[in-house]
């Protein structure tokens, strides 16, 4: 892969990094209790179900900025683009579609 693709992969990873960041700051603000539960059961049921489900995207989403910042490691040590399992190049329609992928289709496959 020539120099000009992995920077812009890197710009591609770098503004997915900026919204995931803007996300991760928007989720941690709503888990912030302004008011305590409410009294009715139900509706305190459902105020945990909500809270459970806003911890649940903001694991996914620091999982995602972890991979980010993987790839964008991996593009400063020179090893962006190559398979972390079997060696060979990452197919660039790979990259295309997930920018922070590691492994190439067929080590991702098996």
């Amino acid at each position: 892969m020539d120099m000009l693709q992995v920077e812009k992969f890197k710009g591609v990873l770098l503004e997915k990094r900026e919204e995931l960041l803007e996300r991760l700051d928007k989720i941690e603000s709503s888990k912030v209790r302004k008011e305590p539960l409410e009294a009715d059961s139900s509706e305190q049921a459902q105020e945990i179900v909500n809270h459970e489900v806003v911890d649940a995207l903001d694991n996914m989403e620091g999982e995602e900025l972890d991979k980010i910042n993987q790839a964008l490691s991996r593009i400063d040590n020179g090893s962006f683009g190559v398979c972390m399992e079997c060696g060979e190049s990452i197919s660039e329609a790979r990259l295309k579609a997930v920018p922070f992928a590691c492994v190439c289709i067929n080590c991702a496959n098996s």
